[in-house]
């Protein structure tokens, strides 16, 4: 009988003793470690004069890379493909100032005729840049692939300010003398699309999205002043920015119904950089100063271009209208604009 309730005793003490084990096991398994924070990273494109040469250079968070220092060279457009950071501009050759792109630092010119490259984007291995050349009469506008050359308008003077290239379609704007003024324009290959021709007139910036293309930029209205806008498609879809006295709008995003302007106005005494989100205008700065590139990353709103410091045009760029300085010992610019969320 002592024998039967040992073991009786023993069994209940195992099964005790395992089911005590599986609970302390479950007890202490680790927490699922929460998903990494997304990492933002803004990449800037300008160029700054360091008392010789001017120097195109992009910043990454701040922190500065010169693209040349041996010669003249200005940085106007920026994109960024996984680690691989593209800027377009402008370099003296020697001889002339043309048009350039750098990948990771390393140039490749686009012309020996005076010109420069003021756009890029990059498609796969397909690296796109649009801007002018000079032919020896007018400014042609243009767009490369590669280094391959395709003319927008030879007959008068024009100019391709920015490039969007979707599928096999590139969009390019900017502007043309129509013998009479200048007037904006886009083209979508070489076919053109004139947004406005009563008066002096040019596009400065384009966002295509799904069968739609807004472009942005400004108008006279009469010789009164420039009115900042943007046009959905056509000319009939323009939509005034500010009208009370000169502005522009430089740069443009488009986010789901959104659409956001980047430039300046005119405040009675002085011109001063701004965005617009629909016809909502913020202003960034109540210095003279200039928005030449937007993006936008979910809720934050990203400018970059420069502001008067003591006398002197410094590059920086506003997030939410908050300035950070990126170059203020001499003259300096931020001409374009991206920022990734990882």
């Amino acid at each position: 009988m002592k024998a039967k309730k040992s073991l009786f005793l023993l069994v209940l003490f195992s099964l005790l003793f395992s089911l005590l084990i599986s609970c302390s096991n479950g007890s202490t398994d680790p927490e699922p470690e929460p998903p990494p924070e997304p990492v933002t990273t803004v990449y800037i494109a300008g160029w700054y004069d360091d008392g010789t040469y001017d120097v195109a250079c992009y910043w990454k968070n701040g922190a500065k890379t010169d693209l040349t220092t041996a010669n003249d060279a200005r940085a106007n457009a920026i994109a960024v493909v996984g680690s691989d950071v593209y800027v377009a501009g402008q370099c003296f050759d020697g001889t002339e100032y043309v048009a350039c792109y750098w990948k990771n630092g390393t140039i490749t010119n686009l012309s020996t005729d005076p010109s420069e490259a003021l756009a890029i984007a990059v498609v796969g291995s397909d690296v796109y840049a649009a801007g002018q050349y000079y032919n020896g009469s007018e400014n042609v506008a243009c767009y490369w692939k590669g280094t391959t050359k395709t003319d927008l308008y030879t007959t008068a003077n024009s100019e391709a300010y920015v490039i969007a290239v979707v599928g096999s379609d590139v969009y390019t704007a900017g502007q043309y003398s129509n013998g009479t003024n200048y007037a904006a324009c886009y083209w979508k290959g070489t076919a053109r699309t004139d947004l406005y021709t009563t008066d002096n007139s040019g596009a400065y910036a384009i966002s295509v999205v799904g069968s739609d293309v807004y472009t942005a930029g400004y108008y006279n209205n009469g010789g009164t002043n420039d009115v900042a806008c943007y046009w959905k498609n056509t000319a009939g879809g323009k939509i005034d920015l500010y009208t009370t006295a000169d502005s522009s709008a430089n740069a443009i995003a488009v986010v789901g119904s959104d659409v956001y302007a980047a430039g300046q106005y005119y405040n009675g005494s002085e011109y001063v950089a701004c965005y617009w989100k629909g016809a909502t205008k913020t202003d960034l700065s109540t210095t003279n100063s200039n928005a030449y590139a937007i993006a936008v990353a979910g809720s934050d709103v990203y400018t970059a271009g420069f502001y008067v410091n003591g006398g002197t045009d410094a590059a920086c760029y506003w997030k939410n209208g908050a300035k950070t300085d990126l170059y203020t010992t001499a003259q300096s610019y931020a001409n374009g604009i991206v920022v990734t969320v990882e």
